[in-house]
Order: C-alpha cells, then structure tokens, then sequence
C-alpha cells in the first residue's frame, strides 16, 4: 500500500512508452464495430470485441505486485481488459511488450519512420512534435469536447493553459495532457522542528533569519555539524538552490519574462548572481558541507540522519524521502515545512514552479475512431478518481498485499489536485478521529497520517505531507493565501534545434561555475565572465530560439 500510494503522489510514475492503439469504438456495453484490414474487410475478434492493441515496457514491480498474487492475471488479461471489454466493448491487446525502454523504444521509432504508429500514443513533448510535424496525429480537442465526461473535462483544466499550449501546434491541439500539479514543484524550507522548540525559534521570515537559526542548529548539533544540506545536484527536488535562488528573485534553469515581454534564461540573470554571492558567504561560514559538490543525495542524507543537520530546500513530498529515514533512525526527531524565507521582510514569498506534466496521449490519423482514447480515460477517472463514483477498492487498491492494480489499466491519467483536495478533506477526521465518508486514497491517506499522529512513526511522512503542518497545507495557502506570487517557467514547448543540440552542454558551462563560486573557488565576478561565454557558445542563439516559440503562443 505504501509504495502504490507513494507512486501516485510523487506522480511522473507513468512510463512514456505506453503506447496505446484502436481501431473503432462502440457504443457502451456493445461491440458491433469493428476494424477494417488491408484486405478491406472487417477485422473482429473471435467474440466479437473490437481489438485495441498496446505496446509497454515490462515492469518488473507489477510481475511481483500483481501477476504473482492475481491469479491468472496477464497485461492482455485481468479485471480491467474484463471491464473495458464489458462496458466499452473493446478486445485489449498488446502488440509487444518490450523487456527494456531502450527496446521499446527502438520499437516505436521504427513504428514512426514507417508511418505506422499504433493508433493511441503516450509520448513526451519532444517525440509528440515529431508526430505532429511528420502529420501522423490527429486533431484531438473536437472528440475531447464531445465525449469527455464532466469530471474529466474539470480534472483536465484543473491543470492549467500550460499543458494544453505545450500540445498545441498553429492552433491545433494534438494532444491529451497526462495532467500533474505544477504547484508540487514549489519549494519551501524543512527545518528540525524539535531543534526550533527547543531553542525557542520562531519561523524565517528572511534568508538573515534562516542563517541564524542554521547557526543555531549547528551550535545544538555540535562537532561535526552541518547548517544547510546541500548536495551535487543543483536543480533536485531536495539538497537544492532552488529555494535559496527564490528568495533572490532568481530562478534558475527556468525561461522568466524579463519584463519587456522576451524571456531570458533564469541561469543568467543578476539575480542569479546575487543568490550564487549568498550561497559563497554560508560555504565560508561553514554552514555548507565543505564537499557537497561531489555528494550524490544518500551521502547528503547522513547528516540529517545522523543528527548533525536540521535544515534543507525541498519540495512537497520531501517527508517522505529523505525525511522518514531520519525518523527512522531517531524517532524523536520531527521536521516542519515553512514558507520560504525572502531576501527582505517585505518581499512576498515568490516560489518558482514548473509544468510538471511530461507526456501526452495523441492519436494516429490512421485511427477510425479516435474518440476511444477519452471513453478510456472517462472509464479510468470513473473506476479510480471520480469520488462519487470510484472503485478505487477494486481497480487501484484492493489491499492484502496486492499493489498497484491500477497499472493494469491501458490508459491512466493523474489528477492534478488530488494531494490538495486530501488534504482538506481529512482535516477535520484527523482531529475527531473519525473518518466519516472518506473512501479511496483520502481514506487511505487519513489512515496512515492517523496512525502516525497515535505514534506509528513508521508513517510519519505521510502526516507530515497530509496533515496539520504538513506541506500539502503550505502548498494550499501557497496557491489561496493570496501573498505569495507563484512564478511560472515560460517555456513549455518541445525543444528546437539549438536547444535539442546544445542545452546541455550550456547548462555544464553555467553549473561548472555556479560550483566553484559557491565553494569558494572563483570569485563572484566569474558569473559575469561564464555567463558571455554561455551566450556566444549558443545562449543568445537558444534564446532566440525560445522567443520565437513563445511570439507564436502569445497570439
């Protein structure tokens, strides 16, 4: 239960490679369309079910998780093909299943050089381009309008513009966006909140504030110490800049509008310095692990775990990881989520987020009924999230061990609030006890941060992701507090030619650099210096690139 319930929070856990095809549709509960072959003729299967065939990558977890313990299951049979077949009359069938991502996707790129894609894709934005400009896919919003349920039409704009314009070619929208909560990519700081009541700490309100409780923590902590977790990765969901960048009105690695209507790259603004000149004056403090830039996350963590560490950047879901293993290892340890702490008093909490959603289900325009696509994804949201209608017992979640039964599905979508919406609706059961209606995940989630609250530290994380003082509820008043100023990246297209070609050399350039003037190794006026190289190695070039992607979604 808990790894299945974790994948679903986290998101993202949909592999891009599932690649879905038909070839007709059916009213519900009939089968009386069928394919049409090369031959001309109709194609059926032997009872008469309309064929839908697949392609995957063979996932080792649902063999353990599922296959061992469902008896008889397969991908091409178990309760979902059952349900498919029974209310949409669809026969499910998986043309092959590929024992590794590099062989799926060898696969699928052969499919495409044929022009023989399977009818119903789940790609990322960069392979969706490619579908569109090769004219393989199909216009899909007019079948969207018409047949998605209300519920899906909500859940799909609760998301945003962003993943809609990102599918959207000269006006023509090609893809259905596998939809994620933008707002989960927002940062905030995770202190030791034992540390701050016993120290008689209050909140950070500015980044001179969090230093001197980073000071504090190290004094507590003793020998040893370390004020900040920092780690080599610049830009993770922990260990991070991105927070501290924040405060400075930086944001690195994100396209920002420079306030003449061009966007300009977040990596090279004097903002970005300002935040690189902070960060070099806590590495000589030594409030930074003098060799984080060689430390991947488990060797971050050890400060953490081992009580010599109190504080880091990280992102909604950080109790979970890397937080639980330090209750694990020190069940009196607790942390709290706080709003992140801005360069000034008055400077409102600016959080940098992200367009989260990274695939999109499109059509083939060899496929005869593309409206099959959204009676699967209405059959899904049905069975999974709708909360007036869900099975979520039956087709996510049965319990007794067995996890993940919603993979099973050919098609599955996430529901970008769904965190949120939690959240509040266990508020109030947390407090009484008693959790009322709650079904599916909000029941599950009530159970789990229940038990942590009656002393399952085992389960800590899950309370302090869903309940009181939890980051789900900082996150709420991120988006409804109405003082905070939530900062978008610009740029959500497929990338162009420069960019494919020459962003990650770029970003090596930058990070290089960023590195060395942290730890003290380069003086801060080495931004400027890495920042005309950057330009003239193909930065103004990629810049370029991106403001004509964005001119052309502006109209």
């Amino acid at each position: 239960m808990k790894k299945r319930t974790l994948a679903m929070l986290l998101s993202g856990v949909m592999a891009l490679s599932a690649l879905a095809g038909c070839s007709s549709t059916a009213d519900e509960g009939t089968a009386e369309a069928a394919k049409t072959g090369d031959n001309g003729e109709t194609e059926t299967t032997q009872d008469g079910l309309i064929p839908v065939t697949f392609s995957r990558t063979q996932d080792s977890t649902m063999e353990s998780d599922i296959f061992a313990k469902m008896e008889g299951a397969t991908y091409d049979d178990n309760l979902w093909t059952d349900l498919i077949a029974e209310r949409l009359g669809y026969d499910i069938q998986y043309l092959w299943i590929a024992s590794s991502g590099d062989l799926q996707t060898q696969k699928f790129n052969a499919a495409v050089a044929a022009g023989t894609i399977p009818d119903i894709v789940q790609v990322d934005k960069t392979t969706l381009k490619q579908l569109v400009e090769a004219d393989l896919v199909v216009d899909i919003k007019p079948y969207f309008d018409e047949y998605a349920s209300d519920f899906v039409k909500e859940l799909i704009g609760s998301a945003g513009d962003a993943c809609i314009t990102a599918a959207t070619y000269d006006g023509v929208q090609y893809g259905i966006p596998f939809v994620d909560c933008d707002l989960e990519s927002a940062q905030m700081i995770w202190l030791r909140q034992d540390w701050m009541d016993e120290l008689g700490l209050q909140a950070p309100k500015t980044l001179d504030d969090l230093k001197e409780i980073l000071k504090k923590f190290q004094e507590h902590a003793g020998a040893g110490s370390i004020g900040l977790a920092l780690g080599e990765n610049l830009y993770g969901n922990f260990f991070d800049i991105k927070g501290w960048s924040n405060a400075y009105g930086a944001y690195p690695q994100y396209w920002v509008d420079d306030g003449t209507g061009k966007l300009v790259y977040g990596s090279t603004t004097p903002e970005m310095k300002e935040a690189l000149g902070g960060l070099a004056e806590l590495f000589e403090e030594g409030l930074i692990n003098p060799e984080f830039y060689v430390n991947d996350d488990e060797k971050t963590k050890e400060a953490l775990v081992n009580g010599k560490c109190g504080a880091l950047y990280g992102y909604h879901a950080t109790a979970l990881y890397p937080l639980q293993d330090v209750i694990d290892a020190d069940p009196e340890a607790d942390f709290r989520p706080y709003a992140l702490p801005m360069l000034n008093a008055d400077d409102t909490v600016s959080p940098g987020i992200n367009m989260v959603t990274s695939s999109w289900f499109a059509v083939s325009k060899n496929c005869e009924h593309p409206e099959a696509l959204i009676e699967l994804l209405n059959l899904y949201c049905e069975k999974v999230l709708d909360p007036e209608k869900n099975e979520y017992s039956v087709y996510a979640n049965p319990g007794n061990g067995l996890e993940g039964v919603w993979r099973l599905s050919p098609v599955t979508i996430n529901s970008p609030n769904k965190n949120q919406v939690t959240a509040k609706a266990i508020a109030e059961p947390l407090k009484t006890g008693d959790p009322g209606d709650l079904s599916g995940e909000q029941y599950s989630m009530w159970e789990y941060s229940y038990a942590a609250l009656n002393g399952d530290k085992t389960l800590w994380g899950w309370n302090r992701v869903f309940g009181e003082n939890g980051s789900q509820q900082l996150l709420i008043s991120y988006q409804e507090g109405g003082d905070t100023n939530l900062v978008y990246d610009q740029f959500t297209g497929a990338p162009g030619p420069v960019m494919s070609s020459k962003k990650s050399t770029l970003d090596d350039m930058l990070d290089q650099t960023f590195i060395k003037i942290i730890a003290g190794q380069e003086s801060l006026d080495a931004f400027d210096t890495v920042v005309e190289n950057w330009k003239s190695a193909g930065g103004d070039d990629m810049t370029a690139e991106v403001n004509e992607w964005y001119a052309s979604n502006q109209k």
